[in-house]
């Protein structure tokens, strides 16, 4: 029914276009010794995607026309921005290249003229190949290759994934038109009908928010992670064409208008969970993978307002000040371009209320009207009518159904138990964050700065991210969080190591300095990734927490569950460090050779934290000079951050 294999449609843009057009319309030209073309469904996707007016072929068929559309839909752009081409590289937003590549095989690092690589890709395409001989034989090629020379910030392997998905949800979702009619039908009639479907067809986009009620206070607790895991991959398994993005605890979807949120209730409440939703009515011509983008650029460009509002003020000499304020005050939140933006977008947000195509909300389990105790001492959202005893302390819990059976499913992180059973000092809990909203204000904004950097007018306008962009990202995201586990592994021994989610981890140390190793790895690779989050803020957030196996890993939780600093260490007993991305490689060269002044500085702050402030600079203080690259480092990055390093640095 489908097995045109819709991924493989774009092959031939790895073929020199002024050899062989991507469509292979004009195969073989002028090309000689090459392979016929062995007609098969593949083949027809690849000749018939397209319909434009410069088009010889077009679609011919209801899967082809579905093709075309999800091609469409899943391209990095609605329009171009430059008429010649840009870079066949791809311009990656948060790691981009030294420079735009625009001869397709030095992109590559292949030559894509030759008779020999044309017969290469028409030989593999006649033999009716699967979507994953595809990616695994041209997977290389088609990570460097841009999807859109003219808009080089995506890969053709990112558009031909997300083709796939777009094509299987649009082939059950749209009206299936006879095979005959296309058969019938001009090229402008079949344009024509595409520009309506994508115009007048209406799909949600939906963000959900998956939330536990139980509250992980012991080791034994964590097992409630591996049910979210579990929650999340039957999800994916029951929506296989309708999950375009997963998170932490986050999933991104596109649903027929007539998909139910209640649906997933079941999955999601099997162990009383709940989500929190935001769903939007959307065009396929404007397919946004943000729901709350309307929220988001309000809050986004009051931000701005206030941004500009403190730099204008700061100009004023403090004695006019206070008379100056308001005429600013006046001038950007009345005046200023944000404001009318702002207005547009509330008349956006209410339009859309009213019209229902905004919704946002929480599903919950089915919960009783009344709940009798003992209430459960984990979720406290049901009666308790099961007991949990322990068999170490004797302690006794009441606890519901939901709660017992987490307990009962036995432990998936056996190295946590070995720590505990041991009494393990020192414990990193290390978890990575990300903010969505925050990951697409981000893209707008280097998106902008790329667009104007090829002089391109009004870039704030023009740069819009959809899902395309948003996929790329994921992909390096992915691979970022599996090199990062990957060094931590390879830095301490495996038995001292544990994975709990992708982004969450801990292992076990034998001393404090194990902090800046971790965040020694941390900085490495994110910088490897994503080197231009470091301008900005990060939507990427590292929290770790260090702390005896015994501590109420409740207490850990609570820092890690919301992430507010880019970088975030809490080292119990002994303070914290909060930091932006861009302060954390400089944090790491901070460099005290006397350790003696350290150990000096830390007793005294046991005394007094604010003693331990005056001493550095105290003049009278025979180590003063000596504390200069402290008082350097604490005028940089702020003096608790300094004193944590102190007592981190003196064990």
């Amino acid at each position: 029914m489908k097995e045109l294999k819709p991924e493989i449609h774009d092959i031939g843009k790895l073929i020199d276009s002024s050899i062989i057009k991507h469509n292979f319309e004009n195969y073989p030209e002028k090309l000689k010794n090459v392979p016929s073309i062995k007609m098969n469904p593949i083949w027809e996707g690849i000749l018939q995607h397209h319909c434009t007016e410069r088009d010889e072929e077009y679609p011919k068929s209801f899967k082809t026309f579905v093709l075309s559309v999800a091609d469409s839909v899943a391209a990095v752009a609605s329009r171009h921005y430059k008429e010649k081409v840009v870079g066949h590289n791809v311009y990656k937003l948060w790691n981009p290249p030294r420079k735009n590549i625009r001869d397709l095989s030095k992109a590559i690092g292949r030559d894509t003229r030759t008779p020999h690589w044309i017969t290469r890709i028409v030989e593999f395409v006649n033999k009716y190949p699967s979507v994953e001989d595809f990616f695994e034989t041209f997977g290389k090629y088609l990570k460097l290759r841009a999807e859109d020379a003219k808009t080089n910030i995506t890969s053709l392997w990112t558009h031909s994934k997300l083709t796939g998905l777009f094509y299987r949800f649009l082939y059950d979702y749209l009206e299936e038109i006879d095979d005959e009619w296309f058969q019938n039908a001009s090229k402008e009639e079949i344009r024509k009908l595409i520009d309506s479907v994508k115009k007048n067809t209406k799909v949600k986009i939906v963000k959900i928010k998956i939330n536990f009620p139980q509250h992980p206070v012991r080791i034994r607790d964590l097992n409630v992670f591996d049910v979210l895991k579990e929650v999340k991959n039957e999800i994916l398994e029951k929506y296989p064409d309708n999950v375009i993005f997963v998170g932490f605890n986050e999933l991104l979807l596109i649903l027929p208008l007539n998909k139910k949120l209640e649906e997933m209730r079941e999955i999601v409440s099997k162990y009383g969970f709940w989500f929190e939703y935001v769903e939007r009515v959307q065009n396929l011509d404007k397919l946004y993978p943000d729901p709350d983008r309307v929220t988001r650029l309000i809050n986004k460009m009051q931000k701005m307002q206030y941004k500009k509002f403190e730099e204008q003020i700061a100009k004023v000499p403090p004695d006019k000040k206070k008379k100056a304020e308001e005429g600013i005050r006046k001038t950007i939140f009345e005046k200023g371009k944000e404001a009318k933006r702002i207005a547009e977008l509330w008349d956006e947000y209410h339009h859309e209320l009213s019209e229902k195509l905004y919704k946002k909300g929480s599903i919950y389990a089915n919960l009783p009207d009344q709940i009798n105790p003992p209430i459960c001492e984990i979720c406290q959202l049901n009666q308790a009518t099961e007991k949990w005893v322990d068999e170490e302390s004797g302690i006794v819990e009441n606890l519901c159904k939901n709660c017992l059976h987490i307990r009962k499913r036995g432990s998936k992180f056996p190295k946590l138990d070995e720590w505990e059973k041991e009494g393990a000092d020192r414990i990193l809990w290390i978890r990575i964050g990300l903010d969505i909203n925050e990951l697409i204000n981000v893209l707008e904004d280097l998106y902008a700065e790329y667009l104007r950097s090829l002089g391109i007018k009004e870039p704030e306008e023009r740069a819009e991210i959809r899902f395309s962009v948003l996929s790329e990202f994921d992909w390096d995201y992915k691979e970022f969080l599996s090199k990062f586990r990957d060094k931590i592994l390879g830095s301490f021994e495996k038995n001292d190591f544990q994975q709990i989610l992708e982004d969450f981890v801990a292992v076990k140390i034998k001393s404090l300095k194990d902090v800046f190793t971790v965040l020694r790895i941390f900085d490495d690779i994110f910088s490897e990734f994503f080197p231009k989050f470091k301008e900005v803020t990060s939507p990427i957030k590292l929290g770790i927490v260090c702390s005896n196996i015994k501590y109420p890993f409740l207490e850990s939780w609570r820092i890690l569950s919301d992430l507010k600093y880019d970088v975030h260490v809490c080292v119990i007993g002994k303070g914290e460090i909060k930091l932006n991305m861009k302060q954390l490689t400089p944090f790491l060269e901070i460099k005290v050779k006397n350790k003696a002044l350290i150990h000096k500085l830390v007793a005294m702050s046991e005394i007094s934290e604010k003693l331990a402030e005056i001493m550095l600079y105290d003049r009278a203080d025979r180590d003063y000079r000596k504390y200069k690259p402290l008082r350097d480092a604490v005028r940089e990055f702020g003096y608790q951050n300094i004193l944590t390093y102190a007592k981190i640095m003196g064990g």
